[in-house]
């Protein structure tokens, strides 16, 4: 648990490799891309070495050090010819042109280094925290989740059985994608810390997904504005068709001060997201509910997530990357994902369609619901693309009509999207529609769009587009599907069906409030340019629109998990989406000011008006990361770390202790070892049925002699009796004490093993 010199030092040493690795790999063959793009692509296929090829190796040697000797075996051939390469070419990094863009890009420089800076600190305190009682301190996001990812990192570092089962439920195969942990688990068992392993990676992932939201945007933006184009003129048209201009390029300054500005805003209104939530905190006299102090003092009373007031769209930092591992790794590769694909689509950077895939691919067991965006988004912009090689453009002769009005339909599917779900609303409430039909009408766009897609791709081939689709579209799937369908149907399938997952609901977080009215004042200030941007969506922005379009709708009308809360992690992915158009027509705003000469005139209101809007946007988001920063809670007990730190030097790895449900567990967290049933804050959202197991638990306390045969059918070798077991059952103390042997005790504490068991 606490690790030693040297295996800190070798877990260190074993992640930063696969980072040299992956980076090194995207300087070679990627070189004319800009350093940054360079550096966030190659980080990210780091981080998947790291994660994919022990896993691969552990199906032969299961999770133990020579999988992992082999895993770093498997990479020596590619590193000696990506550095012999690189050496031939005598590449070196030129420190002066990385310095000129650092200082071009001041303002992300400087959000990125301060979110990073808050990030560590939030890291720091909330995980482990050794407090001078020598108990664990945590934070208020991460009291819950924490435990359930630090019981899938140290049971499979421990056991090192492959494929794992469920500490919490052992001999149920682990389907909840486990690779978001099992990097960590790589760490310890390298010999790191429990704390550093789990920090470490996070610290990496982070800086990916800060990176990837302000490259993808940045991008995206130069491209709807034309800024490459107009401000490399002097470059050859066939250099810009094969996309070797970036903003590294001289003579592209102005490019990038202006979409460098459109993505300093989105990564603002993405991070710091947050509604109007504050205003519950406002003194109203009679009506207050909430003081301000009650932000920093109580538990879940933040502007972003105040459940009474309906408040549920959570500060992405706070409540989704931090506590939520799962979702942190997963948009630390699908973020990237997006610039791969989006550069290989719309900007002709064939070659970058075989490594999107391959990041897409990697998704399944690291985070499902980005998996699934990741899919919506590709198959957005494969129709689009089809579309856009075999419809006329709007300049061309005869298109008029129906074909004119679709290029600014961005207006008229606002306001019908929004009219079909108050309907939805209310049908639901009067008791008019079922769930099969919200499942049908989720499924109905994606029907209409795949019948489209069918037309277009046969359209496309006769005009003897199968040449271009091969080389692009045809790499990209076939790296795509064909490593993400083992996975899902070894893993993902399976538990899917078995805990019913996928049904019809509606409003996934909505708690009684009118459809419109729950965005307004859950997103709050950003509604404003986000529906500037649908308005004046037009055949250039659908890259951004359509597959937001498609994610919201199914996130809307259909669930995927127990838990209908989840549907938010596909709706932050299309929120990225939206704003990005929000900053797109932000651009578009200013770039009219200054064109008609009011810029100088009103350049003072229009200060004030933009930090009025970046302080209501932005300050419930605000407030919830300062509540995050100090708050501060006991995780695990001194009594509570001895008894883990006696199990794991003293029991074996694959032991099964029996221990009340509680969600903070010792000994399923901190010592890796196995309990009958864990809390079902975890196992019900992943589709078990704890019910038996909880019913035996009952029995085997309050009449352990009656019922022995319970603990051969569970392989029961330890009982922990502790304050938490005494106020859930009527424990038998006596009948433990005179027929089972006491091993251990500390504190109020006591741990019995069974007889006749090893």
């Amino acid at each position: 648990m606490y690790g030693t010199l040297t295996g800190n030092l070798a877990g260190i040493t074993y992640y930063l490799y696969f980072q040299f690795l992956g980076m090194a790999v995207f300087f070679f063959f990627f070189s004319r891309e800009r350093t940054l793009a360079k550096v966030l692509v190659g980080s990210t296929a780091g981080s998947l070495l790291a994660t994919w090829l022990p896993v691969l190796a552990a199906f032969f040697l299961d999770f133990t050090l020579p999988a992992h000797m082999l895993a770093l075996l498997l990479t020596l051939p590619l590193l000696f010819l990506v550095v012999r390469g690189l050496y031939g070419r005598h590449y070196v990094i030129n420190i002066s042109e990385l310095r000129s863009n650092l200082l071009r890009q001041k303002a992300f420089l400087c959000l990125f280094l301060s979110v990073m800076a808050l990030w560590v600190y939030l890291l720091h305190t909330h995980t482990l925290l050794p407090a001078e009682t020598g108990a664990f301190l945590t934070g208020q996001c991460t009291y819950g989740d924490m435990n359930m990812h630090l019981g899938f990192i140290t049971s499979l570092a421990r056991q090192q059985a492959f494929p794992p089962d469920y500490s919490i439920m052992p001999g149920v195969r682990l389907s909840y994608p486990f690779l978001s942990d099992s990097i960590s688990s790589s760490l310890l068992l390298l010999g790191a810390s429990l704390r550093l392993a789990y920090i470490l990676p996070m610290l990496f992932a982070m800086a990916q997904i800060l990176t990837a939201v302000h490259l993808f945007s940045e991008t995206v933006l130069a491209s709807l504005h034309g800024n490459l184009h107009a401000a490399n003129r002097s470059v050859s048209h066939e250099s810009l068709r094969e996309c070797r201009v970036s903003s590294d390029t001289p003579g592209c300054t102005y490019s990038c001060r202006k979409s460098g500005f459109g993505a300093l805003l989105v990564s603002v209104l993405f991070f710091l997201n947050g509604g109007l939530g504050f205003s519950y905190f406002i003194d109203w006299s009679r009506e207050q509910t909430y003081c301000f102090s009650d932000i920093f003092t109580g538990f879940y009373t933040t502007p972003t997530n105040l459940i009474d007031q309906n408040i549920r769209w959570v500060n992405v930092i706070a409540d989704m990357l931090l506590p939520q591992r799962a979702t942190l790794f997963g948009y630390a590769v699908l973020f990237p994902f997006l610039w791969l694909l989006y550069r290989a689509v719309f900007q002709n950077c064939r070659y970058f369609f075989l490594p999107a895939g391959l990041f897409a691919a990697s998704l399944p067991m690291i985070h499902t619901h980005s998996f699934l965006s990741a899919c919506v988004i590709s198959a957005s912009w494969m129709l689009l693309w089809l579309y856009q090689k075999t419809a006329p453009s709007p300049a061309a002769p005869g298109h008029a009509g129906f074909k004119r009005i679709l290029q600014h339909s961005g207006v008229w599917i606002l306001v019908l999207f929004t009219i079909v779900m108050c309907l939805v609303q209310y049908w639901v409430k009067t008791g008019k529609i079922v769930p099969e039909v919200l499942m049908a009408m989720g499924i109905i766009p994606f029907a209409i769009a795949f019948f489209l897609g069918i037309l277009l791709l046969i359209r496309h081939i006769k005009k003897g587009g199968w040449k271009e689709l091969l080389p692009r579209w045809g790499i990209f799937l076939a790296c795509f599907l064909l490593p993400a369908l083992p996975q899902l149907l070894f893993w993902t399938f399976g538990q899917v069906a078995e805990g019913g997952f996928v049904r019809g609901h509606f409003n996934w977080g909505n708690q009684g409030d009118l459809y419109p009215w729950f965005y307004l004042k859950n997103i709050g200030m950003p509604l404003l340019p986000i529906i500037g941007g649908i308005c004046t969506c037009d055949r250039k922005r659908a890259p951004l629109f359509l597959p937001a379009f498609f994610l919201w709708w199914v996130g809307e009308l259909i669930v995927f998990t127990p838990n209908t809360y989840d549907n938010n992690k596909l709706l932050y992915a299309a929120y990225l989406l939206l704003c990005t158009g929000a900053a797109d027509f932000c651009v578009s705003l200013a770039e009219k000011f200054r064109s008609s000469g009011a810029e100088q005139r009103l350049s003072g209101s229009l200060r004030v008006w933009t930090a009025l809007f970046l302080f209501f946007a932005t300050v419930s988001g605000v407030l919830t990361l300062a509540r995050e920063a100090v708050s501060q809670y006991q995780l695990y007990s001194v009594s509570q770390i001895k008894l883990a730190e006696y199990a794991e030097a003293n029991t074996p790895a694959d032991a099964v202790y029996l221990t009340g449900t509680r969600h903070t567990n010792e000994i399923a967290s901190l010592s890796g070892r196995n309990i009958v049933c864990g809390a079902d804050t975890f196992l019900y959202y992943h589709g078990l049925d704890t019910t038996e197991r909880k019913a035996d638990l009952k029995l085997m306390y309050e009449a352990p002699l009656a019922h022995m045969e319970l603990f051969e059918k569970y392989n029961v070798s330890y009982v922990v009796v502790s304050a938490f077991e005494r106020n859930t059952y009527s424990v038998d103390e006596a009948a433990f004490q005179e027929q089972f042997r006491e091993i251990y005790s500390w504190d109020d504490i006591v741990l019995y093993q069974v007889p006749g068991m090893p």
